[in-house]
């Protein structure tokens, strides 16, 4: 039986689609995953591995308004960031090789995460950057659907030290379900989520 904790920033974005979508130029945020991993693994390396961690996801779409003033180029828009705070729990299927000095690990398998909260950061850039507030988002809107079910796979190496295992690691994951519950009109969004992170984990 292995705790322990891992911290990976987070590269994510989501799939907009369907017949009534109006954004467009949609972009990649970096985030933050971090939380308690529990593993455990047979003698012939096949293993489990669940935990709970907390994960700040969103995109980034920009419209933008470029002109000239006496032949010079001006760029002018404004950006808007939705972000969404997750709490996920994951239920891989692990397999562990190698000798004692260092270990290779990959995972897989589903998860379930549910958004706690979210909000809109504004900016506009016109000549320079600047802020034009965060408003918060009501995720209990009927056009928001907070839980969501996933897949996820993990491939890295760990390395024993004493008690202990220091582990790198890169993840993958992506949402089977939409964010949006929108009744009227077709629209649908799903993130995911590229990360590269570290763990250490005390060995009982």
């Amino acid at each position: 039986m292995e705790i322990g904790g891992e911290i990976a920033p987070s590269f994510s974005n989501m799939n907009i689609g369907g017949d009534y979508n109006l954004i467009n130029n949609v972009s990649h945020i970096t985030g933050a995953k971090t939380g308690i991993t529990l593993k455990y693994y047979s003698p012939l390396g096949l293993g489990v591995e669940t935990g709970l961690q907390y994960h700040l996801t969103g995109f980034k779409v920009k419209q933008g308004l470029d002109f000239e003033v006496y032949n010079l180029p001006v760029s002018a828009g404004v950006t808007a960031i939705p972000r969404f705070h997750f709490l996920e729990v994951p239920a891989l299927l692990s397999y562990r090789t190698g000798g004692n000095k260092i270990h290779g690990i990959f995972s897989a398998g589903p998860y379930v995460a549910f958004a706690v909260d979210g909000e809109i950061k504004t900016r506009a850039n016109f000549l320079i950057d600047f802020n034009l507030g965060t408003y918060d988002l009501n995720l209990n809107n009927n056009i928001f659907n907070r839980w969501e079910i996933g897949l996820m796979a993990k491939a890295g190496f760990e390395i024993p030290i004493q008690d202990f295992k220091l582990s790198f690691f890169g993840s993958f994951q992506h949402g089977l379900n939409d964010l949006s519950d929108e009744p009227i009109l077709d629209i649908r969004t799903r993130r995911y989520a590229l990360g590269l992170g570290t763990g250490l984990a005390y060995v009982f």
